[in-house]
């Protein structure tokens, strides 16, 4: 039994335009969710709340991630925390974070991110048609 390693040129086709479908739906979802993101650190800036923002986010997070795939929520969480370290929390436009309870939160963010998405959205997971 050997592998046929001849592809006919319409599934090349139709793997390239799913690749790129994929891919265009995790950039429209990775913006979304980092747009979002700048719009809540604006929000929360001067809020006594804002060190719970990121907790908060992941529900944002996985929403996205629901529309937009598995990969959403793990590239989500990552640039959404990197926008609150920079933009939400002192000093500002760093990514250093002096205060313990927003590292925590952070941390937690990045956390459920990546972990909900795969518990809640497990049909989610791959780009395949089974």
């Amino acid at each position: 039994m050997g592998f046929n390693l001849d592809m006919s040129a319409q599934d090349e086709r139709r793997i390239w335009l799913e690749t790129l479908k994929w891919t265009a739906r995790t950039v429209w979802g990775l913006l979304l969710c980092s747009a979002l993101a700048i719009g809540s650190a604006y929000l929360f800036l001067n809020h006594p709340v804002r060190n719970f923002v990121p907790v908060l986010f992941v529900i944002v997070i996985v929403a996205v991630a629901a529309r937009y795939g598995v990969m959403v929520g793990i590239l989500g969480s990552i640039v959404s925390a990197i926008i609150f370290a920079r933009m939400l929390f002192s000093p500002l436009h760093s990514i250093q974070v002096d205060d313990a309870t927003a590292r925590a939160s952070l941390a937690w963010m990045i956390l459920g991110g990546i972990a909900i998405p795969y518990l809640v959205l497990p049909g989610l997971r791959s780009r395949s048609k089974k």
